[in-house]
């Protein structure tokens, strides 16, 4: 559990450093996910498929809503990675996200 707070805060502390302040998302107390909230016209799909070409692999929250929502959602995992691969992840990601959304 120590281990799985300290990835979390890792990974929301290089979320606020390298997203753009138009990304929003939850700041768990437990769990292994982190939900991000894209702008509303930027795709998770786009983020998705853009985002594996840096390497960075993560789950667009559309499959996770019954109502059909969730296109600007992402769901991302903080456990089970090493310190060094959440920072480097969330740049990449965060570079992806800057480019996207202009």
């Amino acid at each position: 559990r120590a281990t799985y707070r300290k990835q979390c805060q890792l990974m929301t502390s290089m979320m606020h450093a390298t997203f753009p302040e138009t990304v929003s998302w939850t700041e768990p107390e437990g769990g292994m996910f982190v939900w991000a909230t894209l702008p509303d016209k930027c795709s998770a799909m786009k983020v998705f498929e853009c985002a594996l070409k840096e390497k960075v692999a993560v789950l667009p929250g559309v499959p996770f809503y019954v109502d059909g929502g969730g296109n600007n959602t992402l769901r991302l995992n903080f456990s089970n990675s090493s310190d060094e691969r959440i920072v480097t992840g969330v740049e990449r990601l965060g570079r992806v996200i800057q480019k996207l959304t202009g």
